[in-house]
């Protein structure tokens, strides 16, 4: 089981694409989104979104495998992704527009682990989709179908 948990407003942009994939995963993927904190306190706000993030996972995933996506670290390949993933119920955290404070969130669950899909900041529906892409990508790779790969 995954879930991707993300603070968003919506993902009007690639709702199709996102749905699609999401269909395919079928019961394999769930997206859980929590409102955007508003306030003009940047500080606060990353404050707050760490903190409802943090509240949900111990509420409703405390036994998953942690993956916070974050620019500042390394690469990985597909495979890496497919052997990270393999087996493990997994939550992949994606924040919004501030990201996350990640030392907030490691001393809550130190066991996290972090993955980049490169050194660019995406969107948070952009990357989302490009997660789902990812997941499906090694589904099927490990179930012996065919994809581009």
């Amino acid at each position: 089981m995954f879930t991707i948990l993300h603070i968003s407003d919506g993902d009007k942009h690639f709702d199709s694409a996102i749905t699609e994939y999401t269909k395919r995963l079928w019961k394999s993927v769930i997206l859980d989104a929590l409102k955007p904190f508003k306030d003009s306190n940047r500080n606060l706000v990353i404050k707050k979104e760490t903190e409802k993030l943090i509240e949900r996972i111990k509420d409703k995933y405390a036994n998953f495998q942690k993956v916070l996506l974050i620019k500042e670290w390394k690469d990985f390949t597909t495979e890496e992704f497919g052997e990270m993933i393999h087996g493990k119920d997994s939550i992949f955290v994606i924040g919004w527009p501030y990201w996350v404070d990640d030392q907030l969130f490691i001393s809550a669950f130190p066991e996290t682990k972090k993955i980049s899909f490169g050194k660019i900041t995406l969107p948070h529906w952009l990357a989302k989709l490009v997660l789902l892409e990812q997941i499906y990508r090694c589904w099927t790779i490990e179930s012996g179908k065919t994809y581009h790969y």
